[in-house]
This record gives C-alpha cells, sequence and structure tokens, in this order.
C-alpha cells in the first residue's frame, strides 16, 4: 500500500474465521473546508451559550455579594431594610444571636399581627423581662408548633407564652413556600439548599430585580418600587433586642390627626355585612396532634400562656367547633375569642389597614385576658359589646 495521507483516518482489523482483512474505517479524506465550518458551528455555539449563561452568573454574584434578603451572612440587626425580609427567618437568627445574652424565658408566637403585643406592655402581666417577639408572615400552625419544639429541644424554659391565631393560622400543618414565608431550616427542619433556592429564585424575579437593581444605583425608593410591592419604605422601629417592629411614624399621624391617615386609605375599609360569618372548620386529626403536643410542652415546663383569636377587620368569627376545642385541649381560662363582630372589629380607626389592629387594641386585650374571669364571662361581655 501506499504512504497514508496525514488526514485519513486509522485502519480497522476485521477477523472472519482463520482470515484477516484490512479494511479503512474510511478511505475519505476531510476536507479543511468541512472542518472550518464545524469550528465555525462550535464557536456560535459557544457565544450563544455564554450570551445566556454570562447575565445569569453576574446576576448571581450580584446576588451572593448583595444579599439582599439577609439570608447569606450574619446580621446584629436586620433593620432597617427597603427588601421585605423573611420574618420566620429573622427572628430565629436574632433568638439564636441573642439569647446567650438575654436569656429569653417568655415568647409571643403569632403572625404580622401579633408584632402589635408589645413587650413593654405585656411585662406587666407577667414576671419576666426576657420577652422576645418569635413571629413570622402569615404564620402557620407548624410554624408555632414547630418554634416551640424548637425551644424545648434547646432547654430554652418556656416560661410565659402568648398564641396570637387566627383561622388563617390553624389551617396550614405543613412548612410554607415562598421566599417570605418558608420556615428556618432549623426550625422547619429542612434542607438548607431547599430554604435558599426560594430566594435565589425570588431575586430572579424580572420587576424585583429591575427594582432592587434601581434601588442600588440610585439609593432612593422610586414610586412604582412601592406600588407594584416591589419594596418597602413604610416607617418602622426596630427593637432588635425583643425583635419588635414598631410603627411609630403612623402611630403619630394618627394621634395629630386621624383623617390625615386614613382619609387616603378610605378604600381599604370596605363594607362589611350585618350578619355574623363563621370561618371552616380548620382543626381535624393533624392539627389536633400538634395541638395536643404543645399542651404537653407547656405542662412539661410549667408554662403561663394565653392563646388568642385576632379581632379582624373582616369580622368572620372563628368555628364554634375549633373554638370549642381550643377551650377543651388549654382551657377556657387560657383561650380569649376576640373574632367576629363586636365593639373592637365595628371600629376602623382600630386598623392600620383591614388587616393589622393596632397597638392599642392588643394593650385593651392584654388587660381583658390577664383578668382573673372565666371564658362565659367573657363571651356575655362580647354579645354585651363592653370591648
Amino acid at each position: 500500500m501506499g504512504q497514508v495521507n496525514s488526514k485519513e483516518l486509522p485502519l480497522a482489523e476485521c477477523r472472519n474465521g482463520d482470515m484477516a482483512i484490512e479494511v479503512a474505517a474510511c478511505d475519505a479524506t476531510v476536507p479543511d473546508g468541512h472542518l472550518l465550518m464545524a469550528g465555525e458551528k462550535i464557536h456560535t455555539l459557544f457565544l450563544k451559550v455564554s450570551a445566556l449563561v454570562l447575565p445569569l452568573f453576574i446576576v448571581l454574584i450580584f446576588y451572593l455579594f448583595s444579599d439582599p434578603f439577609k439570608v447569606i451572612y450574619h446580621y446584629k440587626s436586620f433593620y432597617p431594610s427597603f427588601v421585605v425580609l423573611n420574618r420566620d427567618f429573622v427572628s430565629t437568627e436574632t433568638f439564636l444571636h441573642n439569647n446567650p445574652h438575654f436569656h429569653y424565658d417568655s415568647f409571643i408566637l403569632g403572625n404580622s399581627r401579633s408584632i402589635f403585643y408589645e413587650v413593654g406592655d405585656w411585662q406587666k402581666y407577667i414576671s419576666s423581662t426576657k420577652c422576645f417577639h418569635f413571629d413570622a408572615s402569615a404564620e402557620t400552625l407548624f410554624g408555632i408548633y414547630s418554634k416551640i419544639k424548637f425551644l424545648d429541644a434547646n432547654n430554652v424554659p418556656l416560661k410565659n407564652v402568648l398564641i396570637i391565631m387566627d383561622y388563617g393560622t390553624l389551617i396550614d400543618t405543613y412548612d410554607s413556600k415562598g421566599h417570605l414565608f418558608i420556615k428556618h431550616p432549623l426550625v422547619s427542619g429542612k434542607p438548607w439548599y431547599a430554604f435558599h433556592l426560594e430566594f435565589v429564585k425570588a431575586f430572579f424575579d424580572l420587576k424585583f430585580l429591575i427594582a432592587y437593581t434601581d434601588l442600588s444605583v440610585s439609593k432612593r425608593i422610586k414610586n412604582y418600587m412601592v406600588a407594584d410591592c416591589l419594596l418597602d419604605d413604610r416607617p418602622t422601629e426596630y427593637n432588635a433586642a425583643a425583635n419588635e417592629i414598631k410603627l411609630a411614624e403612623f402611630e403619630r399621624i394618627i394621634k395629630n390627626n386621624p383623617t390625615d391617615y386614613y382619609l387616603p386609605r378610605k378604600d381599604v375599609f370596605y363594607e362589611r355585612s350585618a350578619v355574623q360569618i363563621y370561618s371552616p372548620m380548620a382543626i381535624r386529626s393533624e392539627q389536633d396532634r400538634m395541638l395536643r403536643e404543645i399542651k404537653n410542652i407547656f405542662m412539661k415546663n410549667k408554662t403561663d400562656y394565653r392563646i388568642i383569636v385576632n379581632p379582624l377587620y373582616d369580622q368572620t368569627k372563628l368555628n364554634s367547633s375549633d373554638l370549642a376545642y381550643l377551650i377543651k385541649v388549654f382551657g377556657s381560662d387560657n383561650v380569649f375569642d376576640f373574632s367576629g363582630i363586636n365593639d373592637i372589629t365595628k371600629n376602623r380607626y382600630n386598623y392600620y389597614e383591614a388587616s393589622h389592629y393596632r397597638p392599642h387594641v392588643a394593650r385593651l386585650i392584654l388587660s381583658d385576658i390577664y383578668r382573673n374571669i372565666t371564658q362565659r364571662e367573657r363571651l356575655v361581655r362580647s354579645v354585651q359589646g363592653e370591648f
């Protein structure tokens, strides 16, 4: 055979019985033009992939360095923040950071409505000053149950506990979804990667990314950021020792001239039905298990506890069977139902908007629940409108 061209492929040896036959794997040469075309295609593909991946990589680096949701690095205080934070994570991390110094033994648990039960007011009725807000946005029974178990498992004393709840709290017995609501992994027992994935997905939301980038560059909040609920510019005061948020500026406006606050929000306070509406039954087998385990932990710790059913603006009253169950498990002297149509819920000036009532309402409730009156007397007073 003649000399093989350097571009030819090697020969392959095939055996058929005792006869050996040499066959060229490919006797055709590859033209230089074909190689050039293949190289151009690979180059084009690389550019397309780079155009897609590089921006994502840059955004990811921006996320890791800026930590907009404050879930990557450690912070002594999480506020102020124009980005709405995950309150479950904030509460848990603040507790872990502060507890070695403050040695908390009294806790307020519940959704965002619980933050208006100010520790300074609560301390008037309990024998402790070591109080902490262990709240979460849209808190669930799963969240409250998991936090109480977490505290008990870490031998944290539970001297006093306030649980602030409503129908929305009772219905969920599993971890929440979404970056604002998912539970801290130490509370939920779920993997960290699943927790952080929620925040990465939230950061890559185009509307949020545009607003946050704009804020990072311009250093100021713009109307569209607030109007679309992308960022939050509400003035707040924060006490890191108690993990307590106050809307002090709103209170100042209301006290100076209520019209200045309520007139721009008049459409928020819709008309309610004059007929009492009840929530669907929420407590079933899984809720029963969690609530009974909470009660057992309270008994073990000799906890002085109170359970408050929120007076919501919508005036929906907690289902009668759910209320009866709570009284049965926790006792009539520890369960307080302020839901439904009553003097608190009739008055729009008791609310910041249609979801959150103001601190003076919480003070009124605290003064009521720490009186030694029976559930029957409370129900009579509710009907008579003495609230």
